[in-house]
């Protein structure tokens, strides 16, 4: 499997643990209500995305996508290893930068996430340490290819303890509604099978 497609994977995994890990906007009030994503709160807490046309944003979307493989990897290595890692919202952020001519000049994209301790069971992300942290990159657009213009940098925001025990709190009402789902998932499963071979034997029985 190439990393693009482990990425998306990877990130679409993670998108409703995170939702749930980070719905404790309303307890800080101010930039959203209560009931906003978690998701969406991360992502306002730095600034929104800019237009980029749509054939230039796929195709950046695809190089940072591959790009980005090794990254999130080693953050799937740090979980494994017991050691404090990022779970990615599945989001990029563009903050373009325009020439004088009005023509794209560079482009930083921002992938950002919560952090959580593994080692701690609290969860099945594990506790959350309060950060929230970014990986961006910098690219130009040169004879129709996105060429990188620096290393990816992280940014780091710190929270603080009440925020990271709120997060945690979220996640584990996170990992409980996921198992009720699952298990509801389950029941229904369980019910066609019974269904099924409840036919079968019926009709079966009655073609002897």
């Amino acid at each position: 499997m190439g990393k693009v497609t482990t990425m998306k994977i990877n990130l679409a995994i993670s998108a409703a643990a995170m939702a749930a890990a980070l719905l404790f906007l309303g307890s800080r009030g101010g930039i959203a209500t209560p009931t906003a994503s978690a998701q969406d709160y991360v992502m306002r807490r730095v600034r929104q995305p800019k237009d980029i046309p749509p054939a230039l944003q796929k195709s950046l979307d695809d190089k940072v996508s591959e790009d980005a493989g090794p990254y999130l990897d080693k953050e799937d290595q740090k979980k494994m290893g017991g050691k404090p890692y990022t779970d990615f919202v599945p989001k990029f952020e563009y903050l373009p930068n325009y020439g004088p001519n009005g023509q794209l000049s560079t482009v930083s994209v921002k992938l950002g996430g919560a952090e959580y301790d593994p080692t701690d069971k609290s969860t099945t992300k594990g506790k959350a340490t309060g950060k929230l942290k970014y990986l961006v990159f910098s690219y130009t657009r040169e004879s129709g290819k996105w060429i990188p213009i620096a290393q990816p940098k992280w940014e780091t925001q710190d929270l603080g303890n009440k925020a990271a025990t709120e997060m945690t709190e979220h996640q584990k009402v996170g990992d409980h509604n996921k198992a009720i789902v699952e298990k509801y998932q389950e029941q229904q499963q369980a019910k066609k099978k019974a269904l099924a071979d409840a036919l079968q034997k019926k009709f079966g029985d009655a073609s002897q």
